[in-house]
């Protein structure tokens, strides 16, 4: 393989690997993009809660951890408006998006919406898929 050629595909794959990761590039426009992270595994999230009704706290804060070898997450809430809960998960990227689809403890199944700003944080929405007038959103920022 030619030097050029070897330095190009060394390019193209770490361009799709840090697209994967949820870091920035830039695109054909020349405007920096982010790509969600290609799965959550591994991952703490700090979430801040905006609104919320329903099922769902409408203010607080609670952190958010993915065990990095099963499709299992657990939550700390604030301990005032936030509760502490588990679950299973089954998490789709696309673009700056993602889906989170949890079986949770406490509000059964919900679907969240999430939206990366950065490589690293961005807002969500959710609803408990049993009743879609339980809503909440807010900002995540990686741990």
């Amino acid at each position: 393989m030619k030097a050029i050629g070897y330095f190009t595909l060394l390019f193209l794959t770490m361009s799709l690997m840090s697209c994967s990761s949820g870091t920035s590039v830039v695109s054909n426009d020349g405007v920096a993009a982010v790509s969600a992270p290609g799965t959550l595994a591994g991952k703490t999230y700090r979430v801040t809660v905006e609104s919320g009704s329903g099922v769902f706290a409408s203010t607080g804060t609670f952190t958010v951890g993915f065990l990095s070898d099963q499709p299992i997450y657990t939550t700390q809430g604030d301990g005032v408006n936030a509760g502490d809960s588990f679950g299973f998960y089954i998490y789709s990227s696309s673009g700056d998006s993602g889906t989170v689809e949890v079986e949770d403890s406490r509000v059964q199944n919900a679907i969240y919406s999430v939206t990366f700003n950065t490589a690293t944080s961005g807002t969500y929405v959710v609803t408990a898929t049993a009743d879609v007038n339980s809503r909440q959103s807010g900002t995540f920022t990686e741990q």
